[in-house]
């Protein structure tokens, strides 16, 4: 199973990427935390495509690897050593760290801010400007946890006659639905907050279910076989590049999808992306990564704290690159490779080693 190290460090890569992509993209929200003045088609491209796998393939893997966790410690252990991994920096990062994001983003809606941070903290953050940046994954994350610990006994049985193909193709009907139906009240890219989770309620969903593939993956054993050839990894660059296509086309051509057609295609290309675009990068990872590898076994062991620590260095690089006279692309090139060597080092000779905070990370 090397190539999940390849896999996970990949996909938080790919989350890096999609948020320093968004401080350069055009028709950039005007909410984001941080905005270059100069725009590119090309990272809004970019920002469409990479905004569909990373987070199903990231909530896949943790339910591939929930179920060996459980039957290894027992319900209670389970959640207890979720509680110190996850549930803690959720809470540290919440609490100490999402007011400033919220804070960025008055600053780039050009509202007044209140004159002292408690003030911001009490009368915004907790009130219309509530948000939990990017530690919000880790808040569904735990929610996920606490309800497999009560049914995970449902993936210890033998394993299901069921193909992967009828599953993902049942994931990608269910996600679509989904989406569709919570369209019709929500902005597909609407968050809200329920009790102490934060989330988009078009991809909730399908979230939940791909955690729930990650578990069955593991139960089933879809990975026990050879590697895919290259008739799959055919398909699946022409699967993901046809939900690329179709999510870009929609974006360019109807962007208000303000007809019950348009909103159902929306819904139906998105959640083809997500699944074409995770399902050819695993793909990739397994065909290519699937032996030891020192490197990339690190970069895997810190994407956690990579993830948790990056925006608090990606939006002061952007900002730092502001001033600089030089191509738009060098500007983010810059940001997103010293973001991701900054956390790298930082997990790695830090959060890794620090007597607290190594059982944290």
């Amino acid at each position: 199973m090397y190539f999940f190290d390849g896999y996970r460090t990949l996909a938080v890569a790919s989350v890096l990427a999609l948020h320093a992509a968004m401080s350069y993209m055009a028709y950039v929200p005007d909410w984001w935390y941080v905005i270059n003045p100069e725009d590119s088609m090309f990272f809004l491209f970019w920002v469409l495509l990479a905004n569909t796998g990373d987070m199903p393939a990231i909530f896949f893997m943790a339910g591939f690897f929930a179920p060996r966790s459980l039957e290894k410690r027992g319900p209670a252990l389970f959640l207890k050593e979720k509680a110190l991994h996850i549930g803690i920096p959720w809470a540290i990062g919440v609490l100490a760290f999402a007011p400033l994001f919220a804070m960025a983003t008055w600053r780039s809606l050009n509202l007044p801010l209140p004159d002292t941070y408690l003030e911001f903290v009490r009368d915004v953050w907790l009130g219309p400007g509530y948000q939990q940046s990017h530690f919000w994954f880790l808040g569904v994350l735990m929610t996920f946890l606490v309800v497999f610990a009560a049914v995970g006994r449902a993936y210890s049985g033998a394993a299901s006659t069921v193909s992967p193909l009828r599953r993902l193709v049942c994931w990608w009907a269910v996600s679509s639905v989904a989406f569709f139906l919570s369209s019709l009240r929500w902005h597909p890219d609407l968050w809200i907050p329920l009790g102490p989770i934060y989330f988009q309620p078009a991809r909730i969903i399908s979230y939940a279910l791909a955690f729930h593939l990650g578990a069955v993956a593991w139960r089933d054993g879809w990975f026990d076989g050879p590697a895919p050839g290259a008739g799959a990894l055919a398909t699946g660059a022409a699967a993901a590049f046809a939900g690329g296509w179709s999510v870009i086309h929609l974006a360019m051509n109807y962007p208000s999808k303000d007809t019950l057609l348009l909103k159902a295609a929306h819904a139906a290309s998105h959640s083809f992306a997500s699944l074409a675009v995770a399902a050819l990068f695993l793909l990739l990872c397994r065909a290519l990564l699937d032996r030891p590898s020192r490197i990339v076994r690190a970069l895997s062991d810190a994407s956690y704290g990579i993830y948790w620590l990056h925006q608090m260095v990606l939006m002061p690089a952007v900002y730092l690159l502001i001033p600089f006279d030089i191509p738009i692309g060098l500007k983010f090139t810059v940001a997103l490779a010293g973001t991701y060597a900054v956390c790298a080092a930082a997990t790695l000779l830090g959060l890794k080693r620090l007597p607290v905070l190594k059982r944290l990370f």
